[in-house]
């Protein structure tokens, strides 16, 4: 499962493992009519794409080079949480047989508004890589002013019971 937040450009991974060339590269959701991605012979087929996604869906390599079918999807919105399937077909023409494969991978896509991120989705050097930091810090100022809040509790708690312990004494003398 991949989390994003809204309108982050995230890519959806698809690698197909031979090395021959992609025919057809369809990327859809199941409750769709049209593809998300669709490209056959070299080429972007807009019109048989849902208009949702017209312009926010590109290659990740256009030469797809070492099977790679990933596409980028950009500016992701809430809407666009779903399972997204990835379908490659591939042709060789070999001397001795056409050899046609399909290969068919799924993901799931979260879109939200929260701060949540996969761990492994963080960009190296992204701002978000300090919260550790910030938790700690903020733990550690937390049990501070907790210490600090008991100790003057407990400081008033015990000059409450020495005055009180005093008085009598007082009254005892004022009555002699």
């Amino acid at each position: 499962m991949m989390k994003a937040r809204p309108g982050e450009d995230i890519t959806l991974q698809c690698s197909n493992s031979t090395d021959t060339a992609v025919t057809v590269l369809e990327w859809s959701r199941p409750e769709l009519e049209h593809y998300v991605f669709f490209f056959r012979d070299n080429e972007l087929m807009e019109r048989y794409q849902h208009p949702r996604y017209r312009g926010r869906v590109e290659l990740k390599d256009p030469q797809m080079k070492n099977g790679d079918a990933s596409v980028l999807l950009k500016n992701v919105s809430i809407n666009d949480t779903g399972t997204y399937q990835c379908e490659v077909i591939t042709h060789s023409n070999n001397r001795r047989k056409r050899d046609v494969r399909k290969f068919v991978h799924s993901i799931h896509l979260s879109v939200s508004e929260g701060p949540e991120k996969e761990i492994n989705d963080e960009q190296p050097g992204s701002p978000r890589g300090n919260d550790g930091l910030g938790v700690g810090l903020g733990v550690v100022c937390l049990i501070v002013v907790g210490v600090v809040g008991v100790a003057v509790v407990a400081g008033l708690v015990l000059k409450s019971q020495r005055a009180q312990l005093n008085r009598p004494l007082e009254i005892e003398l004022m009555l002699n």
